[in-house]
């Protein structure tokens, strides 16, 4: 028995693993590595990976030369600089979507930092189990259900922590995890740039922490005056540093501006894009709130509903002039019914924004800090700094879950840098006047703490199979009732799968097989669905959107590649309603169709009629031709 001992004592290969293990649970950055990188392997193994939002599937597609214009580095809402590297990739390896994978990364880096700083402060039982805690509320999110505001949110929360935990309490790596926190955040700017006043707000609570922490430290010691005035004058420098970072991120986004408007195209896209958000991104009012208005611009009813679809791309009736106003009118009568206290708690309530699983996380981790951190104000802060801007949110009409997570994120990314395990805290003395082993019983109730959220949310580890045994038509009509609507919180949307079973292979297949027609999708009726029929790891295929189908109003209206796409395809990019006349032009429109009929009947083609050309997968596809005559083309 002692040589097995001996053995086992003097073996090198032993001695090593158990060196790596050793390691890997107490190294902060080997452990928050592990922990994130276990977190992925999970979701990638038992969920579909997925866009959340179709703007993502869109910006990538402008990027790959979908709209058969070539790659176009000009992203949707990120900076063009970045986009210029990832075009660079795409000409290396074609095939692979360096735009998903950028997500992708920046999500895990972002992770792996808050993680590390959590560790560097805590190397103990506790901040294990907080780090569980953390990737099990928040990890679907960005690697389930990725999208680009949610990982720019966390990319700068992060970074910008990491910056100050180097400025105010790291010495002996300072400046690489410097470098490292300031190229996070400028990536999570770059990919979307209005985040910033999200985590910007969030981070400069985190340096008033840091000042206070600072402060308070010198205050209980013996220190003189002098020394007192000289931590202030290193606090006014790291405030100097942390305000030349943000100056950074804005210099940047102008720069990325002015690259992208040196093309004439594309400054005339930007504008057109800007009046677009006016009108889209407020909350739709009814015609009864608006018909006066509407009157006064020339405008009717059938006018309301084109608009209110996204079908206002028709530059000949809807010109940038007389869309401006609309936008003037519907952001007022949005103000009117958002700005009232009693609106904004209803909303509250029915979108049960306090409730979401991603607040119930802030939550615990907010209750654990002010029980074993000792810093107790400063959770209580972060939670009503969160609750205030999700609050702010509903009272200007930006209820969009994604956006609504990010404040989620960045609050518990500040609650897990912040804390600091420390005896002295009174619940703690507490436990330990009651029983001699106060942090056995600490550690005990954390991971029975733990336990019960693995248990509560295992479930969700397991894919529901029962979507193969249904019908196409229930499968439908589950995917639309969980998918169709990107804005709202839903946790079955996780567990939906889209890899394993394409959610609508028909149609795809009828319009990429039909060399004989150009097909036009309607905004609502496919732009939050068909972009889940193709894996979002493969970018979408060269000029697709130019030689079978292509979206009737979307985020890309009027970008010169939808343009392109549109000349190509013999349509007018300025007025392409009235090329829905042409011989080789259909309709795919389960929601619209007649409202567009009796547009092109209004504006265009009194004598226009339409019939019904098939229906595959639930979409209508339809003809809306002009008897007797020959328009192709026209």
């Amino acid at each position: 028995m002692q040589e097995v001992e001996s053995i086992k004592k003097d073996n090198p290969i032993l001695i090593r693993h158990k060196g790596i293990i050793k390691k890997l649970w107490c190294d902060p950055l080997a452990l928050a590595f592990f922990f994130n990188l276990l977190a992925l392997l999970l979701r990638l193994f038992f969920f579909n990976i997925k866009y959340e939002s179709s703007d993502d599937y869109m910006t990538d597609a402008l990027l790959s030369g979908a709209f058969g214009n070539g790659y176009d580095p000009n992203l949707l809402f990120g900076n063009p600089i970045l986009g210029h590297f990832l075009v660079l990739l795409y000409r290396l390896v074609p095939r692979i979507s360096f735009y998903f994978l950028l997500l992708m990364v920046l999500g895990f880096v972002s992770v792996t930092a808050i993680l590390y700083i959590l560790f560097k402060k805590n190397m103990n039982i506790t901040a294990r189990v907080i780090a569980v805690l953390f990737l099990l509320f928040y990890a679907d999110d960005l690697y389930i259900l990725v999208q680009f505001t949610k990982v720019s949110a966390a990319a700068g929360i992060a970074g910008g922590l990491l910056v100050l935990y180097a400025l105010c309490e790291e010495k002996q790596h300072q400046i690489r995890l410097f470098v490292l926190g300031t190229i996070l955040t400028v990536l999570g700017a770059m990919v979307r740039f209005t985040t910033i006043y999200v985590f910007a707000s969030f981070l400069v609570m985190g340096f008033l922490f840091y000042a206070y922490a600072q402060l308070d430290k010198r205050r209980n010691t013996s220190e003189q005056t002098g020394n007192i005035k000289k931590e202030l004058f290193v606090l006014g420098r790291r405030f100097l540093v942390c305000v030349l970072l943000i100056g950074v991120l804005f210099a940047l986004h102008y720069l990325g501006q002015w690259i992208s408007d040196r093309d004439p195209e594309y400054r005339a896209f930007n504008e057109y894009h800007a009046i677009r958000c006016n009108i889209s991104d407020v909350n739709r009012p009814e015609y009864e709130d608006v018909a006066d208005e509407y009157e006064k611009l020339g405008l009717s009813e059938l006018d309301y509903y084109m608009i209110g679809t996204w079908n206002f791309i028709d530059k000949e009736v809807y010109s940038d002039e007389l869309l401006t106003e609309v936008g003037k009118i519907h952001k007022q009568a949005s103000d009117d019914m958002t700005h009232s206290l009693s609106y904004v708690i209803d909303l509250l309530m029915i979108r049960n924004t306090l409730t979401y699983w991603s607040a119930i996380g802030l939550y615990v981790l907010a209750v654990i800090a002010l029980l074993l951190s000792k810093h107790r104000l400063y959770p209580l802060l972060i939670l009503m700094a969160s609750i205030g801007f999700q609050l702010a949110f509903i009272y200007t009409g930006r209820t969009m879950y994604r956006v609504e997570w990010s404040v989620y994120f960045c609050a518990a990314a500040c609650i897990l840098c912040s804390f600091d395990f420390d005896e002295r805290v009174s619940s703690i003395r507490i436990i330990n006047r009651i029983s001699s082993k106060g942090q056995l019983v600490i550690d005990a109730f954390m991971v029975i703490l733990v336990s019960g959220f693995l248990l509560a949310s295992a479930p969700r580890l397991f894919i529901r199979r029962d979507y193969k045994s249904m019908s196409q038509k229930e499968y439908t009509e589950c995917f639309n009732n969980t998918l169709l609507i990107s804005g709202e919180y839903d946790p079955e949307k996780c567990l939906f799968p889209t890899n394993d079973i394409k959610p609508f292979p028909n149609i795809i297949e009828r319009m990429e097989n039909d060399p004989d027609h150009f097909y036009y999708v309607d905004f609502f009726t496919g732009i939050q669905s068909l972009y889940f029929n193709y894996a979002p790891w493969i970018r979408p295929e060269k000029g697709l959107f130019c030689k079978d189908y292509a979206y009737f109003g979307s985020v890309a209206m009027h970008q010169p590649g939808e343009r392109y796409a549109l000349i190509a395809n013999g349509c007018d990019p300025d007025s392409p309603y009235k090329s829905l006349v042409n011989e080789d032009v259909f309709l795919v429109d389960t929601r619209y169709a007649y409202v567009k009929l009796a547009y092109v009947q209004k504006y265009y083609y009194p004598e226009a009629q339409m019939e019904q050309v098939d229906e595959v997968d639930g979409f209508k596809i339809w003809k809306i031709y002009v008897p007797e005559r020959s328009v192709n083309n026209d």
